[in-house]
């Protein structure tokens, strides 16, 4: 590497010189570094004078070229541009740093998932809490929608986090991160070419960051990172307790 930067490595370790000691087996031969011919001329030229004792004991006329640290740190100090001095930091500081910056957590939530005829795909927003035939109002939906296209339902159930670990985040960007990849897999697998996403929760992970759910509801939308385009609606369960927006949902489809 270039003679400089080792040198002021080594001084901002605070190490005055290094050798190696041993070649390791898979390492590269060590090859000595040499100072760029630009920069010869600056390095300052120190003389060995002989001793004033007239002794001709390690008497020497030949010039050794060697590195004044004042001269490194004047050249790389010329390079850097002028920073001001650092806040003082302590762990109070740190901790109140971290704090600010984690995103807030959400809730465990799970999906129902429906393949009904091949490079069909719909994801509606679930909750086991209400007993509603939300799936007899699909077949209704899908019996008038596919009118005489044979079709089935199978509904699967897919639980977010997809993996049970306390020590993982389970912020709004891992949700959609993981449930995007999963999207990108499924339409590898099984190429998607009708996608309906009902429900505010099936929506959001999948539309672009920070979009609001109600400006794309009853139209075709683009997903982020992704060239499937789906329709979005409302979940089953709004359809069941709001009967009045399946007026809208007959104009959508």
């Amino acid at each position: 590497m270039n003679e400089l930067q080792r040198q002021a490595y080594l001084s901002s370790l605070g190490i005055e010189s290094y050798m190696p000691r041993w070649h390791l087996p898979s390492a590269p031969i060590s090859v000595g570094s040499v100072l760029p011919a630009a920069l010869v001329s600056s390095v300052i030229v120190i003389e060995e004078v002989a001793p004033k004792d007239g002794s001709d004991k390690g008497q020497q006329n030949s010039k050794d070229v060697t590195f004044s640290p004042t001269l490194l740190d004047s050249l790389i100090n010329t390079e850097k541009p002028a920073s001001s001095n650092p806040p003082t930091m302590n762990a109070a500081s740190i901790l109140q740093q971290l704090e600010e910056k984690k995103a807030p957590a959400i809730q465990p939530f799970s999906l129902s998932i429906w393949r009904p005829t091949p490079g069909f795909l719909i994801i509606d927003a679930r909750n086991s809490h209400l007993a509603l035939p939300t799936e007899l109002l699909l077949g209704n939906i899908l019996r008038t929608y596919l009118r005489a296209t044979p079709f089935s339902l199978n509904e699967e159930v897919m639980r977010w986090p997809m993996i049970e670990n306390r020590f993982v985040s389970r912020t709004a960007d891992d949700a959609r991160n993981e449930l995007q990849t999963w999207l990108a897999v499924e339409n590898e697998l099984r190429p998607i070419n009708q996608l309906w996403l009902m429900g505010e929760n099936s929506a959001n992970y999948f539309l672009p960051k920070n979009s609001v759910w109600a400006d794309f509801c009853w139209q075709k939308s683009g997903l982020d990172n992704s060239a499937i385009q789906a329709t979005i609606l409302p979940s089953l369960i709004n359809l069941l307790q709001q009967p009045q927006q399946k007026v809208k949902l007959w104009a959508c489809l």
